[in-house]
């Protein structure tokens, strides 16, 4: 299961792989705590209307949150609406 995250791309910018430091295996999102992924599952960044960011999820910690590699710069349409706030789950199935 893939997750969807709605996020104001200010809050993101620093986590691109081109952004980190080479040797970063790993970036945090705090505050969710997903339950339904596992590894290697994808994380997408949304405006509310565009994905402009996606990720290869490496784990849940349950002090610091979601565990991702930096994150790669792309732009599709969001594969299912995109909560205010928070996450959402999304199906692999949907995802292009």
């Amino acid at each position: 299961m893939d997750i969807l995250i709605r996020a104001k791309r200010e809050r993101v910018e620093h986590k691109f792989e081109d952004k980190v430091p080479s040797n970063t295996v790993y970036c945090y999102w705090t505050g969710i705590h997903p339950k339904n992924i596992e590894t290697g599952d994808k994380v997408m960044f949304t405006d509310g209307k565009t994905v402009y960011a996606e990720g290869v999820i490496l784990g849940v910690d349950d002090f610091d949150g979601l565990m991702f590699e930096p994150l790669k710069r792309v732009s599709y349409p969001q594969p299912k609406k995109a909560p205010t706030r928070g996450f959402t789950y999304v199906d692999k199935d949907v995802i292009q």
